[in-house]
């Protein structure tokens, strides 16, 4: 039997109802020539038993200790037949074309590796809701993507090959992963953009996303400041705009973790934010008293720094 055209890779962990639904909208899919790849990230539950008998046949992965949703997808995209992956979150849904009209924009044009949409907020029980969405942005959005996350993992289809060529998801970094795939491939791929909310945010309290926010802006700060250091030499965005959107990033997560009592890696962040030129009237008063904590508090090892959150030297260019 051939390879499907399409592999749908659904990481999960302990989500097991939600992934029956999740599964199901892949079932209702208008477009049939898929697989979906199923992996548990060391779940609790049992996963297996819950998605046996599915009528989409899930190929199962089981990771034995929980690893992060980089390593679960990355397991799903080496396990993947498909000459394209879609992506899918256990706890999102997808409508009914969602598959049909991003296939078909990849074939329509051969030069667009990958496509990506809005995404439609709906409540725990999978009700519509008001919610803010952010703008989409198609082509060449590497300087609106540095200041704005917009490219949501549930929307994207894109060739296996060009995962392959990035080096997949950076499986050290316990959240914004995704952000950080996306803006290395932006440097090389326009992204095709399908402006209609063809897949459905779940909101609820559970969400990864969600979970450790000092952590998780923490992580995100250090994404952005590690990925213009790696491009400050190209041009592609000025110094100036860098260090409004470094500034104000590394404060918030510094405020965050200030409030979290992480005054070590608050005062790393409130220092940058500063050196990036934020407000001092902002970033100082925090700043000083974070460091002025710090020094009742040991300094971390290696082993127990959370992955994605040791401080980015601070260069911006004039």
């Amino acid at each position: 039997m051939p390879p499907p055209l399409v592999s749908v890779v659904i990481p999960t962990h302990n989500r097991a109802v939600l992934l029956r639904a999740a599964l199901d909208s892949v079932h209702a899919q208008t477009f049939v020539d898929y697989e979906v790849v199923v992996v548990d990230d060391g779940s609790t539950e049992d996963i297996a038993a819950a998605i046996a008998g599915h009528p989409t046949h899930p190929h199962f992965v089981q990771l034995p200790v929980q690893a992060g949703p980089a390593a679960a997808r990355n397991r799903g995209i080496q396990a993947a037949r498909g000459e394209l992956i879609s992506f899918l979150d256990s706890d999102d849904l997808w409508t009914p074309t969602k598959l049909e009209q991003f296939v078909a924009a990849l074939q329509r044009d051969a030069s667009t590796e990958i496509y990506y949409g809005p995404m439609a907020p709906i409540n725990a029980t999978g009700r519509a809701v008001h919610g803010h969405t952010k703008p989409c942005v198609g082509g060449n959005i590497t300087k609106a993507l540095f200041l704005s996350s917009f490219v949501h993992v549930p929307t994207v289809v894109c060739t296996r090959a060009l995962l392959v060529r990035h080096g997949l998801f950076d499986e050290s970094l316990p959240v914004c992963e995704d952000y950080d795939l996306w803006l290395r491939v932006s440097l090389e791929q326009p992204f095709g953009l399908i402006d209609e909310p063809l897949a459905l945010r779940r909101l609820h309290p559970d969400r990864l996303s969600k979970a450790c926010m000092s952590r998780n802006l923490a992580v995100k700060a250090n994404v952005l400041r590690r990925f213009y250091e790696s491009i400050a030499d190209r041009g592609i965005i000025d110094p100036d705009t860098a260090a409004e959107r470094l500034g104000r990033v590394c404060h918030v997560a510094g405020r965050a973790a200030f409030h979290d009592r992480r005054y070590r890696e608050a005062d790393a962040l409130l220092t940058a934010a500063r050196q990036y030129g934020h407000p001092s009237l902002r970033s100082l008063p925090l700043n000083v008293a974070a460091k002025a904590m710090s020094r009742f508090q040991p300094t971390p090892s290696p082993k127990t720094t959370v992955a994605g959150t040791a401080p980015v030297a601070v260069k911006i260019k004039a």
